[in-house]
């Protein structure tokens, strides 16, 4: 059966939207695969020649409007279906590449059958990738609005793409967003510096302290989930998945996460134009919760922008990956 795109999103429609907990697996395998199946295509685009981005182009029956997606760290696009699913049946399309050393997209390390290892040599390349792939739905479609929604490491790329293209987005949402990683137990200053001087020295593909390869050995208690149901199911695809299973960061890395930082704190926040959402986890242990509140206030003296910082109570770095109570409340303040 196909189901119409649902334009007005009140709360009693949106928590018949939401996947209950109960056979999630079942329903997502026999109701979200299907439907995103009659409205998806696997795209390879090249920016730079030879270094293929992979992106999933998702078109909603009747759209209102373009979601541009930019996930998070060690993420694919197979972590973000059941989000696709909620942008489409609200009426948006969906375009969502990898970022580079992610999944499908081209990788930098030299070492090219380490899969476990994420490694970026500047993070002006996840921005301008991400602009590339906006482009791209802009081009096809330059009727419809676009929103930008990134995650963790996705939500500082966008952030940093909605400053330098400030014309192309027309709402910004971050979700958790990486304003800065959580450097514990070593303070910030300490941790970059560490970073740069490998890197300086040559060992910039080199894996972070306490980093190693996948092993699938990740338990619910200890992710950034708080859906076990929704945790096991992407578990499982990426146990099968070998390029699914990124799981270190290279010094190289973290030293972008810095000048990502720098780049954000300084500049950035002046450029956005559009209306801002930041949500923000209680029990936040992966981004710096501080870093996230100094941004929306550097983004609220700005008299021009409507920018708001939302606190989502119970809910751990994944918000997506929440109870079905936080996630009505959550999807509710997206798509309405």
């Amino acid at each position: 059966m196909v189901t119409k795109e649902i334009h007005k999103m009140d709360k009693r429609t949106i928590h018949n939207l939401i996947i209950p907990a109960e056979k999630y697996a079942e329903r997502m395998e026999s109701m979200v695969l299907p439907y995103l199946a009659e409205r998806k295509t696997e795209n390879y685009c090249e920016r730079e020649k030879g270094k293929k981005i992979f992106y999933l182009r998702c078109l909603a029956d009747h759209p209102q409007g373009i979601v541009i997606l930019s996930h998070g760290y060690t993420e694919t696009t197979d972590k973000h279906l059941e989000n696709i699913y909620y942008f489409l049946r609200g009426g948006y399309h969906v375009f969502m590449p990898e970022h580079c050393g992610h999944g499908r997209s081209y990788r930098l390390c030299s070492d090219t059958g380490d899969l476990s290892l994420v490694h970026i040599d500047d993070y002006q390349r996840y921005v301008d990738d991400l602009l590339f792939v906006s482009r791209l739905a802009a081009q096809e479609f330059p009727e419809l609005p676009i929103c930008l929604y990134g995650h963790s490491m996705g939500g500082g790329i966008a952030a940093c793409a909605a400053a330098q293209e400030p014309r192309i987005y027309s709402r910004l949402i971050l979700s958790s967003p990486m304003i800065r990683p959580n450097s514990a137990p070593l303070p910030w200053p300490l941790a970059y510096l560490v970073a740069k001087t490998f890197c300086i020295a040559g060992g910039e593909e080199h894996y972070l302290p306490g980093n190693h390869p996948y092993d699938g050995m990740e338990q619910y208690a200890d992710s950034a989930s708080a859906s076990e149901c929704r945790f096991l199911y992407y578990q499982d695809k990426r146990c099968k998945e070998p390029l699914f299973q990124m799981n270190a960061a290279s010094y190289g890395w973290f030293w972008q996460t810095y000048r990502l930082n720098h780049a954000l704190q300084k500049k950035a926040w002046r450029q956005i134009s559009c209306p801002t959402r930041i949500f923000q986890a209680e029990y936040e242990t992966y981004v710096s919760k501080r870093e996230q509140e100094r941004f929306v206030k550097k983004l609220c003296r700005r008299k021009n922008i409507d920018a708001k910082l939302i606190r989502v109570k119970g809910s751990k770095h994944e918000i997506f990956n929440s109870d079905n109570k936080i996630l009505e409340s959550y999807w509710q303040k997206i798509l309405s």
